[in-house]
């Protein structure tokens, strides 16, 4: 396969424009995208912090590919409402893919402002998601080509690259018997930076994302409706794999945009990928 050779510069311009491009999208504030808000961030679609991108879809060499995760997140809305959500997951891999799988529980610390509202409280969550790597481009200045009659040097080992990923994201909550629905999808972007058996990624992941709560009450005087509506979503953060232990580290944020309020979401994360593969 031909190696497609990129600049840093071309590598970051293409992350922006997929930013502004999703910031772009947030409008006015309506009942469907404040439900839509709520229903993500009540999920772990959007209550725990974003994934860096999957750089290399084979996974760990020596490993079986299943992947461990702990992850845990945090926001405070206005008026008090203080929100913090563990997550525990597992991906596995098929062909080319990661396929996950998330258990979570959101805890809810209140204000005065929000007694006895209903996201005042904490519930279970439960989740899915399907990852993939798209593109995976060196970053630097094209290596002269090699003497006729000779074979072509092997890329340096701290090579560094630009990769893009896809990630698909599902995501239930009860919430106190209002059913919290979401789906998303994201591009998560990166440049790979590796230092001996350390890779370091900073990582950006416009994204677009559909909530629905299944019972909200708009007026006092009628009844409880499903409102739901597509949004855009921005997270990003800085992953770290150690590959001789299979163990990764990552911290970073996650927001949903919408036309007026709104909190961002701070998290960390672990991973690991130290199962032996069988023989």
């Amino acid at each position: 396969m031909q190696r497609i050779w990129i600049t840093p510069n071309q590598a970051w311009i293409a992350t922006v424009f997929g930013l502004a491009f999703v910031a772009r999208l947030a409008g006015a504030q309506s009942i469907d995208q404040q439900s839509a808000y709520r229903a993500m961030i009540y999920t772990p679609v959007a209550g725990l912090p974003p994934l860096p991108p999957v750089i290399d879809s084979l996974g760990r060499q020596g490993s079986s590919g299943i992947t461990l995760q702990g992850r845990l997140g945090h926001m405070s809305r206005n008026g008090g409402l203080s929100l913090t959500t563990y997550g525990a997951g597992v991906e596995i891999p098929r062909g080319r893919l990661r396929l996950g799988a998330t258990l979570a529980y959101m805890s809810a610390s209140c204000g005065f402002e929000w007694e006895g509202d209903s996201d005042c409280s904490g519930d279970v969550m439960l989740g899915g998601s399907v990852r993939g790597l798209l593109l995976s481009a060196p970053v630097g200045e094209k290596p002269a080509p090699p003497v006729k009659g000779r074979k072509a040097p092997p890329p340096p080992k701290d090579e560094s690259k630009f990769v893009v990923g896809f990630e698909g994201s599902a995501g239930y909550s009860p919430k106190q018997g209002e059913s919290a629905i979401a789906l998303a999808a994201g591009l998560p972007s990166g440049i790979v930076l590796r230092s001996g058996n350390m890779r370091i990624t900073p990582f950006i992941t416009p994204g677009l994302g559909y909530g629905r709560i299944g019972s909200v009450v708009e007026f006092d005087d009628e009844p409880a409706t499903a409102h739901g509506t597509i949004v855009p979503m921005i997270g990003g953060g800085v992953g770290v794999d150690f590959n001789t232990t299979g163990v990764g580290v990552n911290v970073g944020f996650q927001r949903v945009l919408k036309g007026a309020g709104g909190a961002t979401q701070l998290g960390i994360g672990v991973t690991w990928q130290g199962l032996t593969a069988g023989r």
